[in-house]
């Protein structure tokens, strides 16, 4: 009787074997080869740039100045990369309102939507 159910068994735990080990060999990590280089670079700068403005207002610099330090730095870090020049300032200046906004836009009394859109078009006009 034992060995009725052991042969099945043993050709059951097999295959299921193989079919993991098939699953595992072929799985592959997500590709992110519709992601472009500009929108890697728009989300490095904002996220510097939130970083540096959100500490220069923790340290008590007022909005405009913490804006002139963290624009001047994020340049000077990124102005190397060619692809600096020819990136979508509205975008960078979308990703970087939101970042800030969630980060840091209570201290400066920025909140929500009205916020993000007021922040925008402030960094658009210092950055120019």
């Amino acid at each position: 009787m034992k060995d009725k159910f052991k042969k099945p068994t043993i050709r059951l735990f097999a295959f299921i074997f193989f079919i993991f080990s098939t699953i595992n060999l072929v799985y592959t990590q997500e590709l992110f080869a519709s992601e472009s280089v500009e929108a890697v670079l728009i989300k490095k700068m904002s996220k510097s740039y939130t970083k540096k403005f959100c500490n220069s207002i923790g340290f008590g610099l007022s909005k405009e100045s913490a804006m002139n330090f963290s624009l001047k730095e994020n340049n000077q870090v990124f102005n190397k990369r060619k692809e600096f020049n020819n990136i979508n300032k509205e975008l960078l200046a979308e990703a970087t309102a939101i970042g800030v906004i969630e980060n840091c836009g209570y201290p400066i009394n920025l909140l929500g939507e009205k916020g993000i859109q007021e922040f925008k078009s402030y960094y658009l006009s210092k950055d120019q």
